[in-house]
């Protein structure tokens, strides 16, 4: 056998092993160059009780972070109603004002996460939301407590009388339930505030 063969075959075997030579780290290599099976995963957090990663003008105080527990007593009952109202039910447009609401709120399960009451102005062009957030609970638990919070009522607010449009309740599970303005005063429940 000629000795050139015998050096260009172990030259083309050498070069064939460094070929196919994949470092640990991947790194230098394109994907056709890759052999085998790949899956990526990527964990997305929104945000916890005590973290948060969005600003509040983006962030949804009404969406809770997704559970994912496999568990044979699943929550998927909304939160309920017990009581709801404010005072004053008067403010006046000409000076900065504040409005101090009272719910209580209750879920047996997993607990409230958030409450919101949205009004409007006489013509629709204003609106005004009162949240319940969970720092806002006064006495009792997440699961039954007593929630206060204040809005603020802006110089320059449309005068006349404010109208609720609904409140929206929202549990630790994201089960909601929204009562209209309706369903509040069947139960004698205040629904409106007046500017002046």
């Amino acid at each position: 056998m000629n000795l050139s063969i015998i050096v260009l075959a172990i030259l083309l075997l050498t070069l064939l092993v460094m070929q196919n030579a994949t470092p640990a780290s991947g790194f230098g290599r394109s994907t056709e160059d890759l052999m085998g099976a790949f899956s990526l995963q990527k964990t997305i957090r929104l945000a916890s009780s005590s973290e948060c990663f969005f600003g509040e003008a983006t962030a949804d105080p009404l969406s809770p972070p997704q559970s994912f527990e496999a568990n044979a007593m699943k929550d998927d009952q909304p939160p309920s109603l017990a009581g709801f109202g404010f005072e004053p039910r008067t403010v006046p447009a000409m000076s900065d004002s504040a409005i101090n609401f009272t719910a209580h709120l209750i879920d047996d399960q997993s607990g409230l996460w958030a409450s919101a009451a949205y009004f409007h102005s006489p013509s629709g062009d204003q609106t005004a939301v009162v949240l319940f957030k969970m720092q806002d609970l006064t006495s009792g638990t997440t699961k039954d407590g007593i929630y206060t919070s204040r809005m603020s009522i802006s110089n320059g607010s449309e005068r006349g009388d404010w109208q609720m449009d609904n409140i929206t309740l929202v549990d630790g599970e994201g089960n909601r339930m929204v009562l209209q303005r309706e369903d509040l005063m069947r139960d004698g429940l205040p629904t409106a505030f007046q500017v002046t």
